[in-house]
């Protein structure tokens, strides 16, 4: 899509020659709530009178609204973003269109994958990986990454966790992925938290994390960036306690010394609208089995428990009396075997015994609400919105 500028000269005026501009303005790759700066010089005008916007988005995710001092001409104005579909609290996290099979999954000994394949994506975005059926891909089955670095042909993402399963580059033409998704519109997002993790620490399932906390008991997030710790790089879990200085949460995880020196950052999953990916319908959960993720083996976990879930739906794992290596686990639903008295999901799993458990429920991942502060629902703060375009207009002199 074209940045350029295309200016019309509409009419002399004896206060100066009076423009009409028109652009399509890209937004930015990091949006920064409140609105992004709109100048003067970059409309190749002296002062801007007003703008005006088609509102939507050209590719139908968003629309902008301006925000302008009162007066003769300013040379800046606000631009604010907002999501083109509000999110609707209480409706389950699902899955976009299956990919093409991949040509090649490269993952690294530092928790770096790649996986060769054509797409549209772009870096943020979260994707589930499925239909792995060798040693190269077999273990990333039903695990939820995010976007590190896309082109047409491939794209990145870290995952920590799997770090000791590294294989070099060969033929894998199994491996596919889904854009988890309330539908096209309304993807699964990432908003960085204010203060920066300092030091995490893995011992016997449970992650600590230290930093300045504003996130509560329940919310789900995702850790990058960090230098020392790469145990749990990209690993998505649910809090399970917070304080002002830190936070933990379960994870399936070798254990890892406390660091220091840390320049992570750990962000929260949202919807459209900064609303908080949380959870509903807690399954009690009677029985149990599951398959570890290993070269050889497919990551697969079978629950007995009443319920009426669907395949793609996404569901985590908490509470399990005598599995308990399985709290924390983040699995989606898929057909084979789905009954309203069982299921059966893909994940990230450890190896686990077939036993009947007392306690632990699975609970289907869903939109909440957005908070009151942002109950305009302007797009949140972090948000990449580089590959959308609106076209603007704007009168100036």
């Amino acid at each position: 899509m074209s940045n350029a500028i295309n200016e019309m000269l509409l009419q002399p005026s004896p206060l100066g020659e009076v423009f009409v501009s028109a652009r399509d303005v890209a937004g930015p790759t990091s949006y920064t709530t409140g609105g992004v700066t709109v100048s003067a010089n970059g409309w190749a005008m002296l002062t801007l009178k007003t703008l005006i916007s088609d509102h939507l988005s050209q590719d139908g995710l968003y629309y902008a609204k301006f925000i302008m001092p009162r007066g003769a001409g300013y040379p800046t104005a606000k631009m604010l973003w907002y999501p083109a579909t509000p999110t609707v609290p209480g409706v389950a996290l699902g899955l976009g269109a299956l990919s093409a099979a991949a040509t090649t999954s490269v993952f690294t000994s530092s928790g770096v994958g790649t996986i060769v394949v054509a797409n549209s994506l772009q870096v943020g975005q979260f994707v589930l990986l499925s239909g792995g059926a060798t040693a190269k891909s077999i273990f990333l089955n039903g695990v939820i990454v995010q976007v590190t670095a896309a082109s047409a042909t491939q794209f990145s993402f870290n995952y920590g966790a799997a770090k000791a399963l590294h294989y070099a580059s060969a033929a894998d033409t199994a491996l596919k992925f889904q854009v988890v998704q309330v539908n096209s519109n309304n993807q699964l997002q990432a908003i960085a938290a204010t203060g920066p993790v300092t030091s995490v620490a893995v011992a016997s399932g449970v992650l600590t994390v230290v930093q300045a906390n504003t996130f509560s008991v329940g919310n789900f997030v995702i850790l990058q960036g960090l230098a020392a710790g790469e145990v749990p790089q990209g690993v998505i879990v649910q809090i399970a306690s917070a304080s002002t200085t830190g936070w933990t949460a379960n994870i399936q995880a070798v254990n890892l010394s406390a660091t220091s020196g840390e320049t992570g950052t750990a962000s929260l999953l949202v919807t459209n609208g900064g609303a908080p990916v949380t959870t509903s319908g807690a399954l009690p959960i009677t029985n149990s089995v599951a398959v570890a993720s290993a070269a050889a083996a497919t990551g697969l976990l079978t629950l007995t428990a009443a319920n009426a879930l669907a395949a793609g739906n996404i569901v985590v794992v908490q509470g399990v009396s005598v599995n308990s290596v399985l709290d924390g686990t983040i699995a989606s639903v898929i057909s084979t075997s789905l009954t309203n008295a069982s299921f059966e999901a893909q994940g990230w799993s450890v190896v686990a015994s077939t036993s009947a458990e007392t306690t632990g429920v699975a609970s289907v991942l869903v939109t909440g609400s957005a908070p009151s502060a942002d109950s305009d629902g302007e797009v949140a703060s972090g948000t990449n919105l580089s590959a959308s375009y609106i076209r603007v207009v704007a009168l100036g002199n």
